[in-house]
This record gives structure tokens, C-alpha cells and sequence, in this order.
């Protein structure tokens, strides 16, 4: 596969971890927490790989494998990550 992954994806990812979602109510408000301890400038730049992640090009393997080439300490089922990461593209156009 043939995409550049962004230093800030890569950091991004990291944020999320088992446990970092306790007390947390929903999807949304977990990536709204984690983005809240982004260094600025670093949505936009999520944002437009992400736009290029989920274009359409790439098959949910393909995602799932750029997920995991950041050494995630937290995972999703299969499909998960698209679904995943469509949010976090979703909440970074709406704010």
C-alpha cells in the first residue's frame, strides 16, 4: 500500500489505549478527549489523511493495516477500524 502515514496519525493512535475509554459515554466523546491533547495544527493534518485513508481506494484491510503499523496497544474487530477512524474524520470537520 502506498500511503504516507503522518507523524501526527502516528502519535494520534497512541491516545488510545485499553482504559483510556473508561468513563467515557460514547465513540465521540473518547476522540474529542484524546484530540483535546493534540498539539494545534494537528486536526488538520489528521483530517486530510484521513480524507485519503477513507476515499474509497483503500479496503478495510488496508486500514485495519495502517492501524496496526502504529503499534496500537488498542485494537477494534474487523471493519472496526473504518468505522473507527470515519469518526474521528467526522469530528475533526465538525469542529
Amino acid at each position: 500500500m502506498d500511503i504516507q502515514i503522518p507523524y501526527e496519525f502516528e502519535q494520534f493512535v497512541k491516545l488510545f489505549y485499553p482504559g483510556s475509554n473508561d468513563g467515557v459515554a460514547s465513540h465521540k466523546e473518547w476522540i474529542q478527549g484524546n484530540l483535546a491533547l493534540r498539539n494545534p495544527g494537528w486536526g488538520d493534518v489528521i483530517r486530510r489523511f484521513l480524507d485519503e485513508l477513507l476515499s474509497g481506494r483503500y479496503t478495510d484491510a488496508d486500514i485495519e493495516d495502517v492501524w496496526r503499523r502504529q503499534s496500537p496497544s488498542y485494537d477494534f474487530s474487523e471493519g472496526g477500524h473504518r468505522f473507527f477512524l470515519t469518526e474521528v474524520r467526522d469530528f475533526l470537520r465538525d469542529h
